[in-house]
């Protein structure tokens, strides 16, 4: 036995010999009790810890596991110069592993081809697998399941194609089969997945290995398989149709099914099956919902939450953190902590990490009086912070009091930057912005934002209703590039366009709201918090809700979503949860406007989805450009 250590999944690489004399590599990876990961076609267990395809397996299979995993023979590290490729074979292959590991008993996955292989295995050695996962395989190989004479012509071109064409040095030939595995992966994973295919195996040994798993055929196993197992497969995988891990699963007694929402037969880090997946085996395998999990990625998901329900009606609120705390109960009592902390101090949380600290008894609105103002009634507590209408009796008008929590000005680093950010975007004067007029602080410790009073209605309040006329969306719009005009020309970057920041007044005027947020483009200020996800999840750009650093240029990506929210009636990304969600907004593209609302003027709705392109480089350049383009359409529809 040899050992090698790489580097990439922190593993140690030992070889061992199959019953044949062939030679097999296997390796180990993290702690606590063992996990055997079946092998299956195209692995390289030096190569897959660096690559954006499989190292997410690796690394969070290592979480709670030993993991166990070994390239089959012919491919990766293993002997190459394997004679036959067969059932029996690529069993024994497991048994050697197995054997010289000393393991006992543990859980077994198959994946893919690897799945009849575990399935084989758990039936010759029941008294060793404690449990199966078995994610996208099957139990009868293509040659066994009802084809077209067509569909059999298929399969013989393509082991053809591997043979020709799978050593070649450009990837056109190898692009077909990335293409099966990972249909949605980015061109950094099809790069590296049609490399895997070059350096993990010879074309013959490939074709030769593709051939032989359309032979398998565990269907007389599966009915006596008798232990627990759990069946997880992709709805739209394009490599092992979804019916056959459907199939697979109605056949084995008290199996477990869970669909999971993908295209891709890998499942990739990015999107939403990913955790899904994760929290199906672990809880299968007993593990702890709060023992995994990135740190960082969970607060983003807290605050995500946390920012989408603050402003719902206490029924829709409700029904939004029942939905997402079916899966993850703790996800939804930490927000509801949150939420009632807010509710006592009048805070959202957005301003800095410490704004929402131990909950406070909410203060009388006679203890809130700021002289000279005088509180009429309070009108809200989204946004910022608690809202109350107040009188200016020196100026005989009305204004807008913002109570932020007392923890703000207790920390004077915090208070000293939250001073610096109000005194730049009081700075602000244009006739579509709400202004400063001055940051106040009462006896009572908590600063106060002095602001405008508008009457009027939200966009929020008025898409409500309905979509709303073409010409009208185009009025507001024209209105809202008008003030990030000014706003980006300051050097002020908003990062929370959504319709609840948007009033329009009874004549018809916008006033964009909340720039408490905002992120000043200064690199010595930097008053916002570094790699922090602030805003709505809905309305945010792909780089901003992957935390990213951003520019104007997020403003105009939400601006496209409320346009298209104004015409459509809805947003152009919704989903179920906030993972799948979070996906939309990376890869998904905006259903076309024309499907959902046809009397929108082709030149609109081209501009809508420019402003929705993923890469910002591709979009409106910037707002003036935006606002020009909007005012011309606007005269075309008024003119109509």
């Amino acid at each position: 036995m040899d050992d090698r250590v790489s580097p990439a999944l922190d593993q140690v690489i030992r070889f061992c010999t199959a019953a044949d004399g062939s030679r097999i590599a296997y390796a180990t990876s993290g702690r606590g009790a063992p996990l055997v990961k079946a092998a299956n076609w195209l692995s390289h267990l030096e190569h897959d810890g660096n690559s954006p395809v499989w190292r997410h397996w690796g690394r969070e299979l290592s979480r709670d596991h030993t993991l166990v995993r070994y390239d089959e023979r012919g491919c990766g590290l293993s002997d190459w110069t394997a004679d036959q490729f067969s059932l029996d074979v690529w069993v024994q292959d497991l048994e050697a592993v197995v054997d010289d590991l000393g393991l006992d008993q543990f859980p077994l996955l198959g994946i893919s081809q690897g799945g009849p292989i575990a399935i084989a295995y758990a039936m010759r050695h029941p008294e060793r697998v404690s449990r199966l996962i078995l994610y996208g395989t099957y139990a009868r190989g293509q040659l066994h399941r009802e084809l077209s004479d067509r569909q059999r012509k298929e399969l013989e071109l393509l082991v053809e194609l591997i043979r020709v064409g799978w050593g070649t040095d450009h990837d056109a030939f190898r692009q077909v089969f990335t293409r099966l595995f990972i249909p949605d992966g980015t061109a950094d994973q099809i790069h590296w997945f049609n490399e895997l295919q070059r350096v993990s195996a010879t074309p013959e040994n490939a074709a030769r290995m593709c051939a032989a798993f359309h032979l398998l055929d565990v269907r007389e196993l599966v009915p006596r398989l008798n232990l627990p197992t759990l069946v997880l497969h992709a709805t739209g995988d394009l490599r092992i149709p979804f019916n056959e891990g459907r199939l697979l699963a109605s056949m084995i007694p008290g199996a477990a099914f869970v669909p999971l929402e993908s295209r891709n037969h890998l499942l990739l880090e990015s999107e939403p099956a990913w955790p899904r997946f994760l929290r199906e085996v672990r809880a299968f395998l007993g593990v702890p919902a709060d023992s995994t999990g990135d740190p960082a990625a969970r607060r983003r998901r807290i605050e995500a939450l946390f920012d989408e329900v603050l402003d719902l009606t206490p029924g829709e609120r409700a029904r939004v953190l029942a939905r997402e705390g079916s899966s993850d109960p703790e996800l939804r009592r930490e927000v509801e902590a949150l939420l009632d902390a807010a509710g006592q101090s009048g805070v959202t949380g957005k301003l800095a990490g410490a704004l929402v600290g131990p909950a406070a008894h909410p203060l009388a609105p006679a203890a809130l009086t700021v002289s000279p103002y005088e509180i009429v009634e309070q009108v809200g507590n989204g946004g910022m912070g608690i809202v109350y209408k107040a009188r200016d009796p020196r100026l005989h008008r009305f204004v807008a009091l913002k109570y932020l929590p007392a923890s703000l000005g207790a920390s004077p680093e915090i208070k000293r930057r939250f001073l610096q950010e109000a005194k730049t975007i009081a700075a602000l004067d244009h006739p579509n912005l709400c202004t400063i007029f001055e940051v106040a602080e009462p006896e009572t410790g908590q600063l106060v934002i002095v602001m405008p009073y508008y009457e009027g209605e939200t966009l929020r309040q008025k898409i409500a209703r309905g979509p709303l006329p073409v010409a009208e969306a185009l009025e507001y719009g024209c209105q809202v590039a008008a003030g990030l005009e000014h706003a980006h020309a300051a050097g002020v970057v908003h990062r929370d366009i959504k319709p609840a920041n948007i009033v329009v007044t009874p004549v018809g005027r916008v006033k964009i709201l909340d720039f408490g947020i905002a992120k000043v483009a200064d690199a010595k200020a930097n008053l916002t918090r570094t790699g922090a996800v602030l805003g709505t999840l809905s309305y945010m750009s792909p780089e901003q809700a992957c935390g990213d650093p951003v520019d104007h240029r997020t403003d105009l990506w939400a601006v496209g979503v409320v346009l298209y929210e104004m015409l459509a009636g809805r947003p152009p990304f919704t989903a179920e949860s906030m993972e799948a969600l979070f996906y939309a907004i990376q890869w998904r593209a905006a259903a076309p406007l024309a499907t959902l609302r046809p009397d929108v003027p082709p030149a609109l709705e081209a501009l809508v989805h420019r402003l929705l392109e993923k890469d910002p480089a591709r979009r409106v350049a910037d707002a003036r450009s935006l606002r020009v383009a909007l005012d011309a359409l606007r005269v075309e529809a008024t003119a109509v």
